[in-house]
């Protein structure tokens, strides 16, 4: 057979599988369905059913993403990751996956592959989703969506141009908490809200960041089970270290998004999807010490968000590292702020909402408020969950609730808190023009926008 008629072959595969997995795409062409009970045996899917899933990046958050998938009785078809060391254990409980440390090599080489799920380093994520969407897969990527806010502007345009299911990975999204957050407000049971405080005690006990944290000098030995230029990918290449991989990368400017990338998913995600905040008009930052190579060990991120329609103006302040915001005069003696790992509160004014991290326990305070109000009408339909979500999707079902492009404008919120941290000496507020993605008051904060700067084109490329 050429390889004109094994290309023709593959894409024909491809697409009679996408065809299947789809039942509104079945349903146009007029295809039978054969019930999955006859090919799959009682209670099992059929394997023309299953979508078959590429993990990539699964030594931390990856490994529970890809056992998740798997325990739903999707098929794990291959797996990736640049340190086959610290995926081992992964590698190990899949046998029948294909294996690879090279994500461009798998999909280029892999057909079948219908979708992928990306937890690699942030700095990583829209370089191998972007090249997995162009290729025609469907995308569930750990957040932070991205490591920058171009990126995250990329991924929301790729994944649209493509046409592909989309789902990022902030679990809360999905919970029971946030959609009575969503409720309650919807419903008007605190008024207008004008002021949201949300909080984090990361990194505090997590990984090291802060003024006293710098590159390391010593060049170690790379480990022969790790691709380290693969780990590095488009970021300006540095000799290996342990001080950055496997784990704590969170911390270094050039690799993770700090506390705000980390948990802002989980914590300012409720009230940017319940309060409709879309795209900020300034923001600013005070921080503890920090360099050029580590986040500061604590920060306070203040937001404007200018009126929605009937909405007020909404003042939205993020606290980090342990830091606390105000405590609420009508909060009971005793009781806890969120929780022991941070939460958030609304200020409407009717009354507050509070809540913990992922919107979980919301309750109206003080407790005779809550009392008083009640729960919620039920008006919202469930989350089966933010994996169910996006594999129904791709099977021809709603569009995933946390898709890119919702994701892509929370991450953006976000990545603004991490500029304005690295220009808190300036000691103003930084105007956000959202539509030509610019500060329109300080030139040189622009250029952290999308460190294009530091791209390397062979990956850089790649994102666009």
């Amino acid at each position: 057979m050429t390889d004109q008629k094994k290309t023709a072959a593959s894409d024909q595969s491809k697409m009679s599988r996408r065809q299947f997995l789809g039942t509104t795409a079945l349903a146009a062409a007029g295809l039978t369905v054969v019930p999955r009970y006859v090919v799959g045996g009682s209670g099992q899917k059929a394997p023309s059913d299953r979508v078959n899933i590429a993990a990539i990046g699964v030594g931390g958050m990856g490994k529970n993403n890809t056992r998740h998938l798997a325990e739903m009785g999707e098929n794990i078809y291959a797996i990736c990751d640049v340190d086959y060391d610290y995926a081992g254990p992964v590698f190990a409980q899949y046998p029948k996956a294909k294996k690879y440390m090279d994500f461009r090599e798998m999909l280029d080489n892999e057909p079948e592959i219908d979708a992928v799920m990306v937890a690699t380093p942030d700095h990583n994520h829209a370089m191998v989703a972007i090249y997995a969407m162009k290729h025609g897969k469907h995308a569930f990527v750990q957040k932070p969506l991205t490591h920058s806010i171009y990126e995250a502007r990329r991924m929301a345009q790729v994944a649209k141009e493509a046409g592909v299911a989309t789902q990022m990975g902030n679990q809360g999204h999905a919970f029971e908490g946030t959609y009575l957050i969503l409720e309650w407000i919807q419903q008007g049971a605190i008024g207008d809200v004008t002021r949201v405080d949300c909080f984090t005690n990361r990194p505090k006990g997590y990984w090291p960041q802060g003024a006293g944290v710098h590159k390391p000098e010593e060049i170690p030995a790379v480990p022969s089970t790790l691709d380290w230029d693969l780990w590095i990918g488009p970021q300006h290449f540095r000799p290996y270290h342990p001080a950055y991989a496997p784990f704590v990368w969170r911390g270094w400017w050039d690799f993770g998004t700090g506390a705000i990338g980390d948990m802002g998913a989980h914590i300012m995600d409720q009230p940017y999807w319940a309060l409709e905040l879309g795209d900020a008009e300034w923001v600013y930052a005070n921080s503890t010490p920090f360099n050029d190579s580590s986040y500061p060990l604590g920060s306070i991120v203040h937001y404007r968000f200018p009126a929605r329609g009937k909405k007020p103006p909404v003042d939205f302040t993020w606290y980090d590292g342990g830091l606390l915001p105000p405590r609420p005069d009508d909060l009971e003696e005793g009781r806890q702020m969120g929780d022991t790992g941070g939460g958030m509160i609304f200020y409407g004014t009717k009354g507050k909402l509070m809540a913990s991290v992922y919107g979980n326990n919301p309750r109206l305070i003080p407790e005779s408020f809550m009392q008083k109000v009640g729960p919620p009408k039920k008006t919202l339909k469930p989350s089966p969950g933010i994996h169910e979500e996006w594999i129904n999707e791709i099977k021809g079902g709603p569009q995933a609730k946390s898709n890119f492009g919702y994701a892509a404008k929370l991450t953006e919120t976000m990545l603004l808190g991490n500029v304005a941290i690295k220009f808190s000496d300036a000691n103003k507020h930084l105007k956000w023009d959202a539509e030509n993605m610019a500060f329109t008051n300080h030139s040189e904060a622009n250029d952290w926008l999308a460190q294009r700067h530091a791209f390397r084109p062979i990956f850089g490329d790649i994102i666009g």
